[in-house]
Parts: C-alpha cells; sequence; structure tokens
C-alpha cells in the first residue's frame, strides 16, 4: 500500500476575499433554541413512554387507561383521601 504525505486534516487557508463568520455568538443560541425546544420535548416523551410501560406492563393493565382522566382522579382521590 501507498502512503499519502502531508496533514489529513489540515484547515483551509482563507482567501483575501472572504468574509469571517461569527463563531461564538450565532452557534451558541442556536444550540440554547435547540436545547429549549428539544430538552423539554424528550422529558415529555420520556414521561410518556414510563407511564404506559409502568401502567401496562407493570400493572398489567391497558395502555389506553394511562390517557384517561378518571385513573387520575381515582389516584388522587386515594391518596388524599383522610385529609
Amino acid at each position: 500500500m501507498e502512503q499519502v504525505q502531508g496533514n489529513r486534516y489540515a484547515q483551509k487557508t482563507k482567501q483575501a476575499g472572504e468574509p469571517k463568520r461569527p463563531k461564538g455568538r450565532a452557534n451558541r443560541r442556536g444550540l440554547f433554541l435547540a436545547n429549549l425546544l428539544i430538552v423539554p420535548f424528550l422529558l415529555f416523551l420520556s414521561l410518556l413512554v414510563g407511564l404506559m410501560i409502568g401502567y401496562s406492563v407493570i400493572g398489567d393493565r391497558p395502555v389506553s387507561e394511562v390517557f384517561d382522566l378518571n385513573t387520575y382522579k381515582h389516584m388522587y382521590d386515594l391518596i388524599f383521601q383522610g385529609t
């Protein structure tokens, strides 16, 4: 096999007329907005998946009862029955 000489990861040199890109501020703002949208969505999704697994697999109940409001009213009544 023939080996190639030189740095494989060398960066391109900028030409004299190329405009400079702002590196830090715009990138951080985009990352912040992505985290602001993605993290709550993933938390909500994991909550739903956990409820469905816990209620159907562990509790041997149908998955559709997870989304029934009467289920949570019943749990609330059981927890706060004596108060």
